[in-house]
């Protein structure tokens, strides 16, 4: 996601550390029960007369998941008389709210947090953990992505992505890296013709970072309808998009950031140096200015017709495929990440949680598990607002057979991929100091980018700076 990852002020961090303690300790009001259990899917709504007095606050991220929530608030009123006030703002603004939220000085019920957040808060005992009302409402948790839902949970152990724990939210949308391709190109005969006679293989989406190469090279520098075009881009800049991006390539070669036994940095394995290195090298077939791209530029070159290729989010790919401002439109496919080893793409994703100081908190329980629900889900994707979180909305027919409005193309054709993506794909490290932790690399990692460190230099000196963030 493009995000503003500025240092958070000292006035958030003070108050976090004057209220936390006696806001986490006081007994928050959980609202009076509803007489109306939702079903296993969570999909019957909350109607009690208690709950129609009843007025929630969230906060949600002002992309395209956040206002279709706004939207879908005003149906659950209707249905149930529960008023539900969503605030979409930005990623910094949503930071500063939930730390005043947990402090007791700021009046919210729910929150839509990048994923990392649940480490750092739930270690402070400053989320309200859900299993007890996943099991009062029988909630079937099995129906979520398995992924997706390891997003939320958090069991007290740095790095224990996937390994289960409480839960503390419900996912909302993920987007796994995939890798675009533009099928008309690489279906083009004489682009065909051309790849074989110089490399000595068919032309095909690439399986292997070696083929990825072989590609990018060959579709850089041409000219197709009159523009020059470039092999591939993605996320560079220094702050957070070279993270998000180098995760997927030292994933894939098997590495991994911190030894979670010591908890010392491993950036200097020979993985890890081996992943930063091809990544580094493949920037030459990028556009001008790729060390500066963020999640827009590489959108909108890939809607422009600018590349040949993309690593990207799943599901940025609607901005392809509007005809409004997409010279691309039913252009690009979608398939799994270039193996090194093997595929393992970075994930990104969004949850729904709630502040133990919530006044409402059973109230908003009840919100987010209609706003999740098997109905929702694809209401959500179908309104845009992000990629499914439920296994069972990948095979639904209002989204695989949906297309593009003017066209047969498949609007949702990523699912495939995605679906696929979901089984390998990795969180960044999840431990609660994971925000320091990516700001720290970032530094470095821009440096080798630009040339003014080796690789191997800037991986060392990045070593020594998490091992000190660390102590």
């Amino acid at each position: 996601m493009n995000r503003n990852k500025g240092i958070k002020t000292s006035f958030i961090l003070l108050l976090v550390c004057l209220f936390v303690l006696s806001a986490c300790s006081s007994k928050s009001d959980q609202g009076s029960a509803s007489s109306a259990a939702s079903s296993g899917s969570a999909s019957q709504s909350a109607s009690s007369a208690s709950g129609a007095n009843v007025t929630l606050n969230g906060v949600f991220l002002g992309a395209t998941w956040g206002q279709a929530t706004q939207e879908l608030a005003k149906e659950y009123e209707k249905e149930t008389g529960v008023k539900v006030n969503i605030e979409l703002v930005g990623r910094d603004v949503m930071y500063q709210k939930l730390a005043l939220a947990i402090a007791g000085q700021a009046n919210y019920d729910l929150f839509n947090v990048d994923y990392n957040w649940i480490p750092e808060f739930a270690s402070t005992n400053s989320l309200l953990p859900l299993d007890d009302l996943i099991k009062k409402y029988n909630v079937d948790t099995s129906a979520y992505l398995p992924r997706a839902l390891a997003l939320t949970q958090w069991n007290g152990k740095n790095g224990s992505f996937g390994e289960g724990g409480t839960i503390y939210g419900l996912p909302q949308t993920i987007h796994p890296h995939l890798l675009w391709y533009r099928a008309d190109l690489f279906n083009d005969p004489k682009n065909k013709a051309d790849f074989k006679a110089k490399y000595g293989y068919d032309l095909a989406p690439p399986k292997t970072m070696a083929q990825f190469k072989d590609a990018a090279e060959f579709f850089n520098g041409k000219v197709v309808d009159g523009q020059k075009i470039y092999g591939w881009a993605a996320q560079a800049s220094k702050g957070f998009g070279n993270v998000h991006t180098w995760l997927s390539f030292l994933y894939s070669n098997g590495a991994d950031v911190i030894d979670w036994n010591t908890m010392k940095s491993s950036l200097s394995t020979p993985q890890a140096i081996e992943a930063t290195k091809t990544w580094v090298d493949l920037l030459k077939y990028s556009p001008p200015g790729i060390n500066d791209y963020t999640f827009a530029e590489v959108a909108s070159d890939a809607a422009q017709g600018k590349l040949a290729m993309a690593i990207h989010w799943s599901w940025s790919a609607f901005e392809v495929d509007d005809p409004k401002t997409s010279k691309t439109v039913g252009k690009w496919e979608f398939v799994q990440l270039p193996a090194m080893k093997e595929s393992v793409p970075h994930l990104a994703g969004w949850s729904i949680v709630i502040p133990k100081t919530s006044k409402n908190a059973e109230e908003a329980f009840k919100f987010m598990t209609w706003l999740e629900n098997k109905q929702n889900d694809v209401k959500q994707a179908l309104m845009g607002g992000g990629d499914p979180v439920r296994t069972e909305s990948y095979s639904d027919p209002a989204l695989t057979g949906a297309k593009i409005d003017g066209t047969d193309v498949q609007r949702f054709r990523r699912y495939t991929a995605l679906s696929e993506a979901m089984k390998t794909t990795k969180a960044r490290p999840f431990f609660p100091q994971e925000e320091k932790w990516e700001t720290t690399v970032s530094e470095y990692l821009s440096a080798a980018q630009f040339g003014k460190m080796s690789v191997e230099e800037a991986l060392a000196k990045a070593d020594e700076a998490v091992n000190k963030m660390l102590k």
